[in-house]
Order: C-alpha cells, then structure tokens, then sequence
C-alpha cells in the first residue's frame, strides 16, 4: 500500500448533506442505543427541512414500529435529548454537569413520588393529605410507577372536566388489570391510554427547536 493511500481515504459527495450532528450525540449512543439515537437525528432532520413530523412519519421512514418510536422517545426523553410537552416535541441537547459526589438523599422510587405530586400540582392543583396519601398507595404498595400515574393522570385530565382520585384510581384499576405497571407495559398496550394514541398521530417537533437548531448550526440556514 502506498503512502498516499495510508494518509485517508477521501469521501466526496456530502456537499448536498447539510445535516449536522451534535458530537454529544454521538457519545451518548452507547447508552441511548441506536434506535434512539436514529430517531433523534430523523427529528433533527425535519425540522432542518421546515417539515412537520409526527411519529406515524418517524415509523415509515426508519421502517419500525410506532411503538418502538414510542420507546425511542421514552429513551431520549429519559436522557434529557427531548423534552415532551404534550402534544409537542422539543430536542434538546443535554447540558453536561459537573460530577457530584455519590450521594443521594432521596432513593430513586422517593425523588418518582416527589416528581409525581410536582406533576399532579400542576395539572390539577396541590394535593390533599388523602391524595397524597392515595398516591402513595399506588407507587408504594402497589408497585405501579410514578410515569404510569403521571400519565393516567394526563388520561383523566383529558376524559373530564372535573378530575378526581376516584376517577384516576379507576384508570389504574383498569391498567394493572391489564399488567400494565411500568412505562415499558403501557408502551407495549397503547391502547389503554388514549393520550399516547393521540401522541402518535398529533406529536410534532416545537417551533422552538428550530430556533435552536438556527443557533446551533447558523450556516446551514442562511442560505
């Protein structure tokens, strides 16, 4: 071999590919796993296109499941590279911090249970002592995890004007005799919660990120 070829190999065509990756993608695919990482830069890719996406286009373009785009955008949003706002997706690039002693003063299932109530605040007003305690009772004794309350919550808000723990116990009655009680089972059963249907169909990427991808990447919007 001579030693022009041992100095690189010379790769043209990409001029008419103006995507850009962020490198902490990159280094995050170990963890985040190809599938997610994929679905990442496929959003990043319509929205450097001024296209709306949804997840049905999402499936068809990676020629995978919806639900496995469902899991995908579980993975991201778990990892802070999305940041779902109902029916609207922002990505995000996650800010790296600097490292922490290991030490936590909360286990993990008490930082879901103070998440949870953070959430119910907000989507139906400070809880009550029995709420609270209701609450408690689900991810406590029952074992259902606090993603899976978050959502039948969303489920409840969504079916009624007057939400209530007496309606949202009955969505999780309904759920766990289903099986349903992690964010991976109700995932794998869409079908139970009309709020992740309604996400497959009406999920699209928020104006703001294109406005951040504009910030990013400058040269690739100017012309």
């Amino acid at each position: 071999m001579s030693d022009r070829h041992s100095e690189g190999i010379v790769i043209k065509g990409l001029e008419k590919l103006p995507l850009q990756i962020p490198v902490e993608l990159l280094i995050a695919q170990k963890t985040l796993g190809i599938t997610a990482v994929m679905v990442w830069i496929n959003m990043a890719m319509f929205v450097q296109q001024n296209q709306p996406v949804n997840i049905a286009l999402i499936s068809e373009a990676m020629d995978i499941t919806k639900t496995d785009v469902n899991k995908a955008l579980a993975r991201l949003a778990d990892y802070g590279w999305i940041n779902d706002e109902g029916y609207e997706i922002k990505l995000c690039i996650p800010e790296s911090k600097p490292a922490e002693p290991d030490v936590e003063l909360l286990d993990p299932q008490q930082r879901g249970f103070e998440w949870l109530i953070n959430f119910w605040t907000n989507k139906v007003g400070a809880p009550s002592p029995e709420e609270m305690q209701t609450l408690l009772f689900w991810v406590e004794t029952k074992q259902v995890s606090h993603d899976v309350v978050a959502v039948a919550v969303e489920e409840m808000c969504s079916a009624t004007d007057n939400p209530n723990m007496g309606y949202l116990e009955g969505i999780l009655r309904n759920w766990t005799m289903e099986g349903v009680y992690t964010y991976q089972q109700l995932l794998d059963k869409p079908y139970l919660a009309r709020v992740l249907q309604q996400a497959q169909t009406k999920a699209q990427i928020h104006p703001e990120a294109e406005r951040k991808w504009k910030e990013l990447f400058p040269d690739e919007f100017d012309s």
